[in-house]
């Protein structure tokens, strides 16, 4: 009777420790680290067990085998995230992200902000960063990521301009999109990144338009040509009040409050014309 308690209790506790034992000695072989995970999974252990056990067996490996987890699972997304980013492992962030977003891109939108949850808040910029330096599209992760750390929305919008330059119409556009309340205090802040105005103004018209002439107004206020604003309003097919044609405006505002089309300046002639107009400088 006693042997056979003793037999059970071996029996019980055999397939946990050869679990382990089958993810120490499948690193120790050389297999790839999606191997080993799925060899993990076999034992009907989670994406978290077996992650955990790999980085527990070969920390060195860490940043790789959470690049394997997101290529298996993606849609583990924030919680293989939350996992590399316990205390316990002391992994750096950003690269957390850049081995994340290397697994499973399509889900930066997800992988960021858990990111940015999950971290100390003088991470926040540096994990956008090193996102958008892997060139992670800004308009599928940033809203998101300013909305996770809103005091930090500023300095997020403002750095993701200064590191992707080419995304700023379309970073814009997804930001002001899903925070037209705060169309023109991000179209302050990208102006003053130096940012590309005529993107900036492009892709603030589009993801507000409502707010088409208040746009415009700060664009003036910071000394942004006339024909910039124009064209990124012609850009954005949006009207904006007082801007004349060329010189002044885009559209006369008096003639867009009564639906009066404005027609383009004729050219004089060769052979003159008629005594009461005057021909446009």
């Amino acid at each position: 009777m006693r042997r056979t308690i003793i037999s059970l209790a071996v029996g019980l506790l055999l397939p946990l420790s050869v679990a382990h034992a089958d993810v120490a000695g499948d690193i120790k072989a050389g297999l790839p680290l999606q191997t080993v995970l799925m060899n993990a999974l076999k034992e009907k252990s989670s994406i978290e067990s077996a992650l955990r056990e790999v980085i527990a067996a070969s920390p060195e490996q860490a940043y790789a085998a959470i690049t394997a987890a997101l290529q298996l699972s993606p849609d583990q997304a924030a919680t293989i995230v939350s996992i590399a980013l316990a205390r316990e492992y002391n992994l750096n962030p950003p690269q957390v992200v850049a081995a994340a977003l290397q697994g499973a891109p399509e889900k930066a939108g997800i992988i960021v902000p858990t990111a940015i949850v999950k971290s100390p808040s003088y991470y926040t910029v540096p994990i956008v960063q090193r996102a958008l330096a892997d060139g992670v599209d800004g308009s599928k992760f940033l809203p998101q990521a300013i909305r996770t750390a809103p005091r930090q929305g500023d300095s997020i919008l403002a750095q993701a301009l200064r590191s992707a330059p080419q995304q700023t119409e379309a970073i814009m556009k997804s930001v002001i999109a899903d925070q037209p309340d705060k169309a023109t205090q991000y179209v302050r802040v990208a102006l003053d990144a130096k940012a590309p105005a005529a993107d900036v103004l492009a892709g603030a018209f589009k993801g507000a338009p409502r707010q088409a002439d208040q746009i415009a107004a700060i664009a003036k206020e910071k000394g942004v040509p006339t024909p910039v604003i124009a064209g990124a309003a012609s850009s954005a097919k949006v009207e904006v009040a007082g801007l004349q044609q060329g010189d002044s405006t885009y559209m006369n505002s008096q003639a867009r409050q009564s639906n009066i089309t404005v027609s383009p300046f004729a050219t004089p002639s060769a052979g003159g014309g008629g005594g009461g107009s005057a021909s446009p400088n």
